[in-house]
């Protein structure tokens, strides 16, 4: 038998070729045409059922020599794409504390031989589509918050009164009058008629009249600073056209990823609380559900698990790891904080967790741990929820 360890790199991978007498053989493979195939006369060379290949799920640089390596006809069983971790740990036995792309390339192929190491959950084909989609939109969704509260920012410096009137900010009437009218000094340009007549054409539920005689009033005794105003302007026209390019960019990925995950079996869309995005989320992170021996392992994928911390008499807290994959466990604990509220029998775990003085986000999580179970069953048994619970 042969182990080939491989540490990815961005510019060249490190690999170690390591036989069953302990005999290593240490080269390089350019990230390129001619390294690649240089490679793969190597790989070709040996016999596929006598190799095991493996290789670190370091971000995205390892995508590119893994397919490769599928390409030469070796199978998932020959390819093992290890979990960081695991293999950091292992990494650490050297008591001497040594490290550079070789070595650590001989600790993979020794990971290898010794047989006990964990692998990572590798998505192909609609599943990687659906895996980079969520996964973009989840950054967008965040960037699309980062950029709202900066916006916040701007205001509370030159117009602190409008929030006040609108609860939300963002909304299409809140919107439009900070884009067309930054400034409290713009806005009271306008008489209160004018206003009254702008605000009703955008508004399809209604101001009161009150609620518009208040913001004319606020923006004429503002207490928002005139330093720099036209400079705070500029950045509020900037920051609202990102806002809106970035909402529009979102609401595109999600008619995409809608049209993915139909493709998809859909009983992960009957749990409570599991909505398309985080539905579409949980699919594209666990994958092939087979690939997780039992509920507890997908709990610790998810980083949902807690960690234990004490020693001899101490005994400290014991938060969650959050270690695997913060994307499926952010779309988990989401699913658990709506099903608090839709759901009776998640909502009695909630429940009972606070009754026992517990806090909220400890609530939720003990929520969120009990959705992983219930998703584990029902992808594995391939039945709706209420077949589930039935």
């Amino acid at each position: 038998m042969n182990y080939l360890g491989i540490d990815v790199g961005k510019f060249s991978h490190s690999a170690c070729l390591l036989d069953e007498t302990g005999r290593k053989n240490i080269f390089q493979i350019p990230s390129n045409k001619q390294g690649f195939e240089k490679f793969g006369q190597l790989v070709k060379s040996l016999k596929v059922d006598e190799l095991l290949v493996g290789m670190e799920a370091t971000g995205h640089y390892f995508l590119n020599i893994y397919e490769f390596l599928l390409g030469l006809g070796l199978s998932d069983e020959n390819v093992a794409v290890l979990n960081p971790l695991q293999v950091k740990a292992f990494r650490n036995t050297n008591l001497r504390g040594a490290k550079s792309d070789d070595i650590d390339a001989t600790r993979i192929a020794i990971l290898l031989r010794f047989g006990d190491f964990q692998r990572c959950n590798v998505s192909v084909d609609k599943l990687m589509n659906l895996r980079e989609l969520t996964r973009l939109r989840s950054e967008l969704v965040a960037n699309n918050g980062d950029i709202k509260r900066k916006i916040i920012s701007v205001l509370d410096r030159i117009f602190p009164e409008f929030p006040t009137v609108f609860s939300n900010c963002f909304g299409k009437t809140a919107l439009h009058l900070i884009t067309e009218y930054p400034t409290p000094e713009d806005l009271s340009s306008l008489s209160l008629t004018k206003l009254e007549k702008t605000i009703k054409k955008l508004s399809k539920r209604g101001i009161s009249q009150g609620k518009i005689e208040e913001l004319h009033h606020l923006a004429t005794n503002s207490i928002g600073i005139k330093l720099g105003v036209e400079a705070f302007k500029i950045e509020l026209q900037i920051l609202i056209a990102r806002l809106k390019m970035c909402q529009e960019q979102i609401k595109d990925l999600e008619e995409k990823i809608s049209k993915i995950v139909s493709q998809f079996p859909n009983h992960i869309f009957s749990i409570p609380g599991v909505g398309q995005s985080t539905g579409a989320t949980i699919l594209a992170e666990i994958g092939d559900i087979n690939n997780f021996q039992s509920s507890t392992k997908l709990i610790a994928f998810a980083g949902l698990d807690p960690k234990l911390k004490e020693s001899g008499k101490y005994q400290g807290r014991t938060p969650i790891s959050k270690r695997g994959s913060k994307y499926l466990r952010n779309a988990i604990w989401q699913s658990a904080m709506v099903a608090t509220r839709v759901d009776p029998m998640f909502k009695k775990i909630y429940q009972d967790k606070r009754n026992k003085g517990k806090t909220h986000k400890y609530a939720v999580t003990a929520t969120a741990n009990k959705m992983a179970k219930v998703i584990y069953s029902i992808l594995k048994n391939n039945r709706s929820f209420k077949e589930q619970v039935s």
